[in-house]
């Protein structure tokens, strides 16, 4: 699933080509998400100048010049290309010739959703070590399933999420409320330190490319990831473990000499 730092490139990119711009014509594919645009949204997309896209966690917002916005989320495998073709086209809408279009072989992505109530995200002034300790304070839950819970903390998936505890030496399937304050303020800077690195390097691509800008270009985090997706620990070189459980239904992969 795109986490904060792929929306944030596919946000960077449109605003940059679009804001300002009419969108000319929208068409709902067949078939489309398993839950389809509401006409409310084709509607205020269609005719409408482009203010700017915004992103919030995980959503991308377009923003429109008297028609409000509307939210687009990526799902699962959703991904937004400039004039790309595939079988997958669920929504595409047109910028004078040019058509974003929004390909999602697994249909869990939507447009002109709610947006739902989110926690601030790890890069904003409200998360800090406090904030963190807030959430985790008293929850048996792992603390990687905190972490990813959006309600608590906007943005982390589990790539990051994972990445971030490497970074601090936390293990995924530790008790939120085990942490000790040391801990949970490395974990709390982890959290900032991997999404802004995420971001500049313009998002993770791993090797089934479901993940490239809408230009087609590829991010270059997974270049630097420690224990995502690899065999062996990117800092010490020992193997890397899967929790005896998956978390939020995702493995979590650790490496049980950097992280306690």
């Amino acid at each position: 699933m795109p986490e904060l730092p792929e929306v944030e490139t596919v946000r960077r990119v449109l605003h940059e080509r679009y804001r300002g711009r009419t969108i000319t014509a929208v068409a709902v594919g067949k078939p489309t998400f398993y839950r389809a645009p509401p006409l409310a949204a084709i509607r205020a997309l269609t005719g409408g100048v482009i203010a700017g896209f915004r992103r919030r966690g995980k959503y991308l917002l377009a923003d429109l010049e008297g028609r409000g916005c509307v939210v687009f989320h990526l799902g699962m495998s959703g991904r937004l290309t400039v004039g790309e073709e595939s079988p997958h086209v669920r929504f595409q809408f047109w910028v004078g010739e040019e058509a974003v279009r929004f390909h999602d072989a697994r249909r869990f992505g939507r447009v002109g959703c709610a947006l739902p109530q989110l926690g601030p995200e790890p890069m904003d002034a409200a998360f800090d070590a406090d904030y963190l300790r807030g959430v985790l304070r008293g929850r048996s839950a792992s603390v990687k399933a905190l972490l990813m819970d959006q309600r608590l903390v906007a943005g982390l998936g589990n790539i990051y999420a994972s990445e971030a505890l490497h970074r601090a030496r936390v293990r995924p399937a530790r008790a939120g409320k085990s942490l000790s304050r040391t801990e949970t303020a490395a974990l709390a800077d982890a959290c900032r330190e991997v999404l802004r690195q995420g971001v500049e390097l313009g998002g993770a691509t791993l090797d089934d490319e479901s993940f490239l800008d809408p230009l087609g270009r590829p991010g270059r985090m997974q270049e630097r990831v420690k224990v995502y997706g690899r065999a062996a620990c990117g800092t010490c070189g020992g193997p890397l473990r899967d929790t005896r459980r998956p978390i939020g239904g995702r493995s979590s992969l650790h490496c049980p000499a950097c992280q306690r």
